[in-house]
């Protein structure tokens, strides 16, 4: 059988960069201006790009098994789940952290995985980004879903929407590393 998941919300993505005290206090005097001088690829490239689609009330899940829809509840998809943080910059000799990016694309990401033998929707593993400790929020992304322990033989994102970048925010590294030890 094949299975099809499909969630439709906000999505993010948000780049996490260590910087130098120089970069920080140039990101806090040109704000969002820091956009039109760094093309979009500079807060994307690297390891700290978070893109996922946010956990929110509204954020709508579809499931389809050999192209019937099935009743299909959030909640199964965060029965297993890893959680991360990207803890990348903790580790770093950086001293600040900037955050760039968008958060709130309207879209949808589908995966699709063929030749299911039985379907247990307990199955589903869920990798999911927590920005809370970065961003002092409840923000928390779904980065991929497994089925079974595999990844989909199929992935797509769809119906883009459009988005508006975020004020970048330059965080004091030192005092991450302090909730992050406290925890």
């Amino acid at each position: 059988m094949n299975v099809t998941l499909t969630i439709t919300g906000r999505s993010c993505d948000l780049a996490l960069h260590p910087v130098s005290p120089r970069t920080a206090l140039a990101i806090r005097a040109k704000g969002r201006k820091i956009y039109a001088e760094k093309y979009m690829d500079f807060w994307r490239r690297g390891t700290t790009r978070n893109f996922g689609m946010r956990i929110e009330a509204d954020t709508q899940v579809q499931l389809i098994i050999d192209g019937s829809e099935q009743t299909f509840d959030m909640g199964a998809l965060l029965g297993n789940v890893s959680t991360s943080m990207s803890n990348l910059y903790l580790e770093s000799k950086a001293k600040y952290l900037a955050v760039m990016g968008f958060a709130e694309e309207m879209c949808s990401y589908t995966w699709t995985w063929n030749n299911v033998e039985s379907f247990d929707a307990a199955r589903f593993m869920t990798c999911i980004t927590d920005f809370g400790p970065v961003l002092g929020s409840t923000m928390r992304a779904i980065d991929e879903v497994r089925y079974d322990t595999l990844c989909a033989d199929n992935f797509a994102w769809g119906n883009p929407g459009g988005f508006t970048l975020i004020d970048p925010v330059v965080l004091d590294l030192d005092q991450l590393r302090r909730v992050a030890r406290a925890a």
